[in-house]
């Protein structure tokens, strides 16, 4: 690279740091910093960004004192007529005669003053250095419109490059602290050095910033809180007097920033400071963890969201650790992680969910019945509560009465009532056999030719079709291979190919 391109690749790296200054300050500091420092160092990066022209990147010609002198016969000068700068692109085509070798003939542009093209004009013999000489074969004859060329568009993105690498390099450490009581007491308590990383402490911490804030009543409405693996961590509270909400954010240093959230909830979404200042956080995290390991999971917490499920609901704390996530209760019980496709398991996961929805096992309310496996293969045989995460779905209709019993992998159990009108026959889970789920799977595995290990990949569930010429039956599909998929009698007896 010539000595210029050097020295603007360097102006360009300058632009982007001073760039991705300005704006890292300004995004983490209130308005009279960004106005004060944020914005001048952005004008400042924009100054100092090189800006390709037509002759920034063309070598300045020159007379050479050097012992190793080339002599150099001028045979014309074309000089751009675009414009009246004294350093104009200038075409050359020159008698090139270095020693102890063949003359040649060249063209080359190069950048020229005035000075120096009246000189050659009147006297064309001159001399350059060896390392200044063109070549001897070109591909192409030189020309005006050659330049900047590849630079044009080199420089611009040395500087967005430079100013990425900074901007995120720096990450959320851009705050300026400004001297002064608040905030040298907020750096006192809070600073890199003593912000725990204990879950528990960032709870505690984040509750003491909302209620610094916005008064001891805030800690009575919480809409959620949100602890990242990255040390970074976000609070909601809700205003009951008007509905706003706000965010507040506690960055790795500690220091809080509030800004306001476009959500739209209401008072019945809240919940107080109380419901979980004391669950061990960490505890907690560490049973979902060990869950995870136990299964072959990423077992490295990502984040940790605390909030109801859902109006009037339970508060749940829901751990994401890669692409899954556990649930739990903020006295500790957490969601199981389990395999589905294993029955025995899936039916006494039913049994046990039944129980928290007031149904007896005899109880003949239940309408579905259905298990459905977490292998990749798996076919959405239909859609419903079962078809992202997998696990066990129950529905019942009591009457007065009616809903869904859920359990999903990770998952809390989940009663949700939700009014239909059902005229299927209705079951008891007493009804329903295992040995029999078992001896269906069987079936259609050996009907579809499949291998052991797609026994995983099942989607198996008893339930009243009233288009069915069958009706109550039990119905299969697995691995997507369509000879597996049947319809078979509550007692495991074939009826016919085909589930739907």
């Amino acid at each position: 690279m010539r000595g210029t391109a050097a020295v603007r690749v360097g102006q360009a790296g300058a632009a982007g740091a001073l760039i991705a200054s300005g704006i890292g300050i300004g995004a983490y500091n209130t308005g009279w910093v960004a106005l004060g420092v944020s914005i001048p160092l952005v004008i400042a990066g924009l100054a100092v960004t090189p800006r390709a022209s037509r002759s920034s990147e063309l070598d300045v010609f020159a007379h050479a004192a050097h012992p190793e002198l080339v002599p150099v016969r001028v045979d014309a000068l074309t000089r751009s007529s675009l414009a009246t700068d004294d350093l104009q692109p200038t075409l050359v085509t020159a008698t090139i005669s270095p020693p102890n070798d063949t003359a040649y003939q060249a063209r080359w542009i190069t950048s020229m003053s005035r000075a120096h093209f009246r000189s050659l004009a009147d006297d064309p013999v001159t001399t350059l250095l060896p390392d200044q000489l063109p070549p001897r074969e070109v591909d192409r004859t030189p020309a005006f419109d050659d330049h900047p060329g590849k630079w044009a568009v080199i420089y611009p993105v040395v500087t967005v490059l430079t100013t990425l690498a900074v901007l995120f390099g720096v990450g959320d450490r851009w705050h300026i602290a400004i001297a002064g009581p608040a905030p040298a007491a907020q750096h006192t308590s809070h600073g890199p050095r003593s912000k725990a990383m204990d879950l528990n402490a960032r709870r505690d911490g984040m509750i003491r910033s909302i209620t610094t804030q916005f008064g001891p009543a805030a800690a009575n409405n919480l809409l959620d809180m949100r602890l990242t693996g990255s040390g970074s961590d976000y609070g909601t509270v809700f205003d009951p007097t008007n509905g706003d909400a706000t965010i507040v954010y506690i960055n790795n240093a500690g220091d809080p920033f509030a800004t306001p959230s476009p959500r739209v909830l209401r008072k019945d979404s809240t919940f107080a400071a109380t419901d979980i200042t004391s669950a061990d956080l960490t505890a907690i995290v560490g049973k979902m963890a060990k869950q995870l390991d136990s299964a072959g999971r990423i077992s490295k917490l990502d984040t940790l969201e605390i909030k109801r499920s859902g109006p009037g609901a339970p508060v749940i704390l829901s751990g994401r650790f890669g692409g899954k996530t556990i649930d739990a209760l903020p006295n500790g019980t957490v969601g199981e992680i389990f395999d589905p496709a294993d029955f025995a398991v899936s039916f006494e996961k039913a049994r046990e969910a039944l129980a928290l929805a007031g149904i007896a096992p005899s109880d003949r309310v239940l309408t579905n019945f259905e298990i459905r496996g977490t292998h990749r293969a798996t076919p959405i045989a239909h859609a419903g509560e079962l078809q992202t995460n997998g696990g066990v779905l129950l529905d019942f209709h009591t009457g007065d009465r009616s809903g869904h019993v859920i359990v999903a992998p990770g998952d809390l159990p989940q009663v949700i009532e939700k009014s239909y009108f059902a005229t299927r026959q209705r079951f008891s889970f007493d009804d329903i056999s295992q040995q029999v789920f078992e001896s269906v799977r069987t079936q259609a595995m050996a009907r579809g030719g499949l291998d052991p290990y797609e026994r995983e990949a099942v989607e198996i569930w008893l339930t009243d079709r009233e288009i069915d010429a069958n009706r109550l039956a039990i119905r299969i599909e697995m691995a997507g291979v369509a000879a597996a998929s049947g319809t078979y009698s509550l007692g495991g007896e074939f009826l016919a190919p085909g589930a739907t």
